[in-house]
């Protein structure tokens, strides 16, 4: 039986391209969308309408509350003022797969993606939390495959989604043993 994805569970990451640093995410992101659109024109020939695609469009949309103090959002935010292309994965930390050669490492399905900020609108209000909102624009076409990430985001993740099947055991968050 399928399971109902969790929004929660996926999670983005970014990193100015080309820079020999690990990925970071946005914090207190809240929300974020894909969004594929492809133009086709129909041509009507005396053989009937024949049609051809146009270019791919892939857009990612960002949602998240501002932290007082966050490194990505400030890359993200000179991305687009100083016009330098990002990196972005959108991670699925519920397709948690254990490293069979290094047994306590985990990877996790993602997709990845290099493109530009072409909208950061950041919210200030007297009474709510700030917020920002972006769009990302992904060049050429995204690629999926499996990530590593680093131990201290692991840590701040708690848990991800188990199922009630016994070959599914909690290994995470209150699952964890407590050291002797």
């Amino acid at each position: 039986m399928a399971n109902i994805a969790k929004g929660v569970h996926k999670v983005l990451y970014f990193r100015k391209l080309g820079e020999a640093a690990e990925g970071a995410k946005l914090v207190f992101q809240t929300e974020h969308s894909k969004s594929y659109s492809r133009d086709r024109e129909s041509t009507v020939t005396k053989d009937g309408s024949v049609s051809g695609s146009g270019a791919l469009e892939d857009e990612v949309s960002i949602s998240a509350l501002q932290a007082e103090t966050d490194p990505t959002f400030t890359m993200l935010s000179d991305s687009i003022v100083d016009d330098y292309p990002v990196e972005m994965w959108e991670v699925d930390l519920a397709d948690k797969v254990e490293d069979e050669v290094n047994p306590g490492t985990f990877t996790f399905g993602a997709e990845y993606r290099q493109g530009f900020i072409t909208e950061w609108e950041t919210t200030n209000p007297a009474e709510d939390d700030p917020e920002v909102s972006g769009t990302f624009v992904t060049q050429f076409k995204r690629q999926k495959g499996r990530v590593t990430l680093p131990e201290a985001d692991i840590e701040t993740l708690g848990y991800v989604f188990h199922d009630v099947l016994a070959d599914d055991v909690a290994d995470d968050g209150l699952g964890i043993p407590p050291e002797a």
